[in-house]
């Protein structure tokens, strides 16, 4: 059994379907993993699921006035979540029969209708809420009994959870919970004690407790310490007929629930040696024992192996993280039951090590599964990005608006150029994502949905060089081989058609936020140069250059000499009147020859930005080639000024 779909309507972030999106998710039957920015409805889907099924901890799961979606000033009057589970064995169908909803296929499904409505008391708001829960799609079906509440109750691991807490000993531990529910404790509460032959050794843990009780009170020092009890105090103090006795014993009864109570799980010292003394261990260690002490029950047992986990990352270094993603999908053995985990989280770690099939992309209260029958993601995409995705490249999954890059260069330039352009990619919550080759269509896919009315709101830019030579250049550019050639060797409009292919192999009509943004002319330094940048792109060049030769260690007085000399050169360069192609052509030659890193060029020409005496705002936008500034427009989500009309001056 495996929970297949969850609906909620006017639940939170989800609304009626007008204004404001339901929740309307169908599960993938093993891994779960729902990413997304801060407050996009990642724990309200969670707390859909808990608020219908309920949890094994059994901890109290209520729905309050607030958990009623609010439109405007207007909050709901009812709200609806609906779950359905697919799949049931024939020993669960029989334990639900009366509850199961017969399907036109002739498959059983069991749906469970939990409808709410805020009640009104003297005319007035209160904040109580009255709720049923009834089978069948829509609540047509009876209401849920104890049976199918026992069946379908999910594992809840609430984000920064106290995990010593809950091993520790104590009345309704859920050390206690998880034990007496294990199979292997199934007999463990009958007692085979045997008060006449109390010399043999009992097997199951209530005789053991009887067993040892029966010993401790032979103890001589505990006898001793009862006789004189009895002896020289309570005897003097009962009255006749009515004598009063005590008995030294360990606390509570020996029932298997109160033996339970009484253990604690905790992890030895470091090394693995076993030890009697308290070790106090980290709490990311204490996590990954608590998540796996969890799933020992879930697999082990016939009921519902629902396991939801928020945020798992809490507590947990990169590497932990990527052991606990490994635990999660680890296939269940023989013996074993299949496990179905709905995960949120916010780390990039995480999703680097996660498949694209598993993941659910949550965006302002809509899901957006990127599994293969969703996605424009061709199957060799699938596993392209799973060798490729980092954690660096993962925070794309995070972001309002990606932009896609081929190299270093702009992965350093871009965020520099946009913050002094008044487009600060940390304020609009863009992230850069440096792919390292030309396949940017890869990434740029996962955002592109199979049906034609479904579109993540996510501005991607696919930011990409031109690849065609200028003829400037031909004096230090070789004659280029198969895919890069010089602009005279295209015959008219053949150029074009060659970008336009480009553009072509990324872009669609119904997804209109995933866009192409290719070089003017050649690459993103080379451009600039020629746009109006040729001074900022000259003194980066000539910084790096001499990082280079000073094995990348150049001091501040390194650093001032450099860009003096740089300052004579480009007076040189200035005086020769060059046209803006030959000036940008000059400038760009040591980078084409490798002579200077492009990424430490980009690095220095970054910090030269930041330092404001190149332009700011709307007067660095002018200065830039037009398809970073469209670009950037794009994956902000702004637009160009609309110019002021022109005076008649008649």
């Amino acid at each position: 059994m495996y929970l297949h779909r969850i609906y909620a309507q006017n639940f939170r972030a989800f609304g009626d379907g007008t204004t404001s999106p339901v929740l309307d998710w169908e599960l993938n039957t093993g891994m779960n993993i729902l990413i997304g920015e801060n407050d996009a409805g990642k724990s309200a889907i969670i707390d859909a699921i808990r608020q219908v099924l309920w949890t094994t901890s059994f901890e109290l799961v209520r729905l309050y006035e607030q958990d009623f979606h609010v439109e405007g000033a207007i909050r709901a009057e009812t709200l609806i979540i609906e779950a359905t589970f697919k799949d049931l064995s024939p020993e669960q169908e029989s334990t639900v029969l009366e509850w199961l909803t017969y399907e036109k296929d002739g498959s059983r499904s069991l749906i469970l209708n939990l409808q709410a409505r805020r009640q009104l008391l003297q005319g007035k708001r209160w904040g109580r809420v009255h709720i049923t829960v009834c089978a069948g799609q829509n609540g047509t079906g009876p209401e849920v009994g104890h049976a199918v509440r026992e069946l379908v109750r999910a594992t809840y691991l609430r984000p920064l959870r106290d995990v010593e807490a809950e091993l520790k000993p104590g009345r309704q531990s859920r050390l206690s919970q998880i034990l007496g529910a294990h199979e292997l404790f199934a007999d463990q509460d009958k007692s085979d004690f045997d008060p006449c032959n109390p010399e043999s050794r009992p097997k199951t843990l209530v005789g053991l407790m009887e067993h040892a009780q029966h010993h401790i009170g032979e103890h001589q020092a505990i006898s001793d310490v009862e006789d004189h009890i009895n002896d020289n105090y309570l005897s003097r103090m009962s009255l006749a007929g009515d004598e009063l006795t005590s008995a030294i014993r360990i606390a509570g009864d020996a029932s298997l629930a109160q033996i339970l109570q009484r253990f604690e799980l905790a992890l030895l010292p470091p090394g693995g040696v076993a030890s009697t003394e308290h070790c106090q261990r980290g709490l990311g260690y204490n996590n990954a024992l608590f998540m796996a002490t969890e799933l020992v029950l879930m697999r082990s047992g016939d009921e519902l192996g629902l396991l939801l986990v928020e945020e798992p990352e809490a507590h947990l270094h990169p590497q932990l993280q990527a052991r606990v993603m490994e635990l999660l999908l680890q296939p269940p053995s023989k013996d074993e039951q299949h496990i179905q985990v709905v995960m949120s989280t916010h780390s990039p770690s995480l999703a680097a090590g996660a498949d694209i099939e598993d993941m659910i992309l949550v965006h302002k209260a809509r899901t957006y599964p990127l599994r293969p029958e969703c996605t424009r993601l061709a199957k060799t995409d699938y596993g392209y990005l799973r060798r490729f995705i980092d954690a660096t490249k993962s925070n794309l999954f995070f972001a309002r608006g990606v932009a896609i890059v081929e190299g270093p260069a702009e992965a350093l330039l871009l965020p520099a150029i946009a913050e002094m352009a008044g487009l600060s990619f940390s304020e609009y919550g863009i992230s850069v994502v440096n792919v390292g080759d030309v396949g940017l269509y890869h990434y740029a896919r996962i955002f592109q949905r199979q049906k034609a009315d479904e579109t993540i709101p996510v501005p991607v830019a696919c930011i990409t060089d031109r690849d065609i030579v200028p003829d400037v250049a031909n004096t230090y550019v070789s004659k280029p081989a198969k895919r890069k050639r010089f602009e005279s060797d295209y015959a008219s409009g053949e150029a074009d058609a060659a970008v336009k292919r480009k553009v072509d192999r990324v872009e669609s009509p119904d997804s209109p936020n995933v866009k192409v943004f290719v070089s003017d002319y050649w690459t993103l330094e080379y451009d600039m140069a020629r746009t109006g940048l040729a001074e900022l792109i000259h003194k980066a060049i000539m910084l790096a250059l001499k990082a280079k030769a000073r094995g990348e260690k150049l001091s501040e007085e390194d650093k001032a000499a450099s860009i003096t000399e740089a300052d004579t050169e480009w007076g040189k360069l200035q005086a020769m009147a060059l046209p803006a192609e030959s000036l940008a052509s000059t400038v760009y030659q040591p980078l084409y020859e490798e002579e200077a890193s492009k990424a430490v060029t980009a690095q220095y020409a970054a910090d030269l930005l930041r330092s404001g005496k190149y332009g700011k705002g709307d007067a660095l936008l002018n200065l830039l080639p037009s398809y970073v500034k469209h670009a950037l427009r794009h994956v902000t989500g702004t637009v160009d000024p609309v110019p002021a009309p022109e005076k008649d001056l008649a």
